[in-house]
């Protein structure tokens, strides 16, 4: 490797390639005899040279360094070599270029120091130039180049890096959405990833409300690729958790039509109640929006399913309580929750050993007996059907509602409603 022949230089480039990789995996050890050896300086240095294949084979062998342990992946970014690899993807072959590219991904994913390294050295442009330019590049870079943005968007104590550091992400990130939305791709998968993170941030939520790109989600919701539904709900179920205005604009793309699709093939489930319960906190024409739905029925059958996750029953038990609350101040819309068998959901959920989540169901439940509208009588009829009254007897005797206000809304819907079965048994 230090001999002044180039094609010796080639020769032993092409060796220790092969020997890095035979000795694999686990990649370390390969990786290890690199190091000890140290000829990794040397390799590092021939990333400059002006054989093309010499920067083939010398990118390929920091390809299986890269690959080991952090600390082995250190010794690349400690000699000096991410400007290089810049370098390379700028101006090699397609073959070494795409080398470069996934040492550069193998870097932003072994820690949080060598991540903000990469980042403030430049080393995450190279995987913007492929996502924001996607025609330029053969579809092979797409993979490593959203993989590197996906590590890259990794929080380190709360803190996005890569955003402090001012990088046109997000809008790139848009951009290979709306190009490439029609890809069931791994690099679209790694970018839903990516932009989830980044979503948390309220602030990124507005920009991708404002560049019309919701619609593009939505879409990627019904597609076949289980993975990417749910990324997808994943991130429009955050605009729910936004302003009014941000709700609005997630419902006028078809926001409610990705939910209703995803609970229907059981996919993130709990997600998709939270967001619903989200809306039905809405204005009043977004809690119509939902209510006429045909989410909330489904909604409704999750919380009497129990073989779905408790979790995911739980949040349903909250969206349902959410929308009857909002109801109750429009009582047209009660009646379409009734006829959705909200009070057969929200009765059955009465068992649950949950303070916090009792008192929200009995709550529900009370919004519609309560509440003075056409269809009271029937309400109180179809909770009698349901047990209703058997499970509000024993609700005053569980240890999360007893002398507490839980135990109160049990007993005087009993005295109002049933006032035959509200006496507390003698001792």
């Amino acid at each position: 490797m230090r001999s002044n022949s180039p094609q010796i230089q080639l020769d032993a480039a092409h060796q220790i390639r092969r020997l890095t990789q035979i000795l694999g995996p686990p990649a370390e050890v390969g990786a290890q005899i690199v190091i000890d050896s140290g000829l990794l300086p040397t390799i590092i240095e021939l990333l400059s040279s002006k054989d093309a294949g010499l920067v083939s084979e010398s990118a390929w062998i920091l390809v299986n360094v890269a690959a080991g342990t952090s600390d082995q992946t250190s010794e690349i970014v400690d000699g000096g070599g991410i400007p290089k690899l810049i370098a390379v993807f700028r101006t090699a072959p397609d073959g070494a270029k795409l080398s470069a590219l996934m040492v550069l991904g193998n870097i932003a994913a072994e820690s949080g120091r060598l991540r903000e390294i990469l980042i403030r050295e430049g080393g995450i442009e190279p995987a913007l130039e492929v996502l924001g330019d996607p025609e330029r590049y053969p579809p092979k870079f797409f993979d490593a180049a959203a993989w590197m943005i996906e590590r890259a968007t990794v929080q380190e104590g709360g803190r996005h890096v890569l955003l402090e550091m001012g990088k046109p992400v997000l809008p790139i990130l848009l951009k290979f959405i709306q190009l490439r939305s029609h890809d069931n791709t791994e690099a679209m998968s790694y970018v839903l990833k990516a932009l989830r993170r980044i979503t948390s941030n309220p602030e990124a939520v507005n920009t991708i409300i404002n560049s019309q790109m919701t619609f593009c989600l939505v879409q990627l919701c019904v597609t076949e690729n289980r993975g990417l539904q749910e990324d997808a709900i994943r991130i429009l179920s955050r605009f729910t958790a936004g302003s009014k205005e941000t709700v609005q604009a997630a419902l006028e793309n078809g926001i409610l039509d990705a939910l209703q699709h995803c609970i229907s093939v059981r996919i993130k489930v709990g997600t998709v109640c939270w967001a619903a319960g989200n809306v039905a906190r809405g204005t009043v024409s977004q809690v119509i929006a939902l209510v006429k739905s045909p989410l909330i029925p489904l909604v409704v059958g999750v919380a009497l399913d129990e073989t779905i996750s408790l979790t995911s029953r739980q949040e349903a038990a909250k969206a349902l309580y959410h929308a009857a609350r909002a109801a109750s101040y429009a009582p047209q819309l009660l009646e379409p929750l009734v006829e959705a068998r909200c009070i057969e959901a929200l009765s059955e959920m009465l068992s649950l050993e949950d303070g916090r989540l009792g008192y929200l169901v009995l709550s529900g439940i009370e919004y519609f007996t309560a509440t003075e509208w056409r269809g009271q009588k029937q309400a109180i009829a179809r909770l009698k059907a349901c047990d209703g009254i058997r499970r509000l007897r024993d609700v005053r005797f569980k240890a999360w509602a007893r002398k507490g206000m839980a135990e109160r809304i049990a007993q005087g819907m009993l005295r109002t409603h049933f006032p035959e079965f509200s006496k507390y048994p003698r001792v």
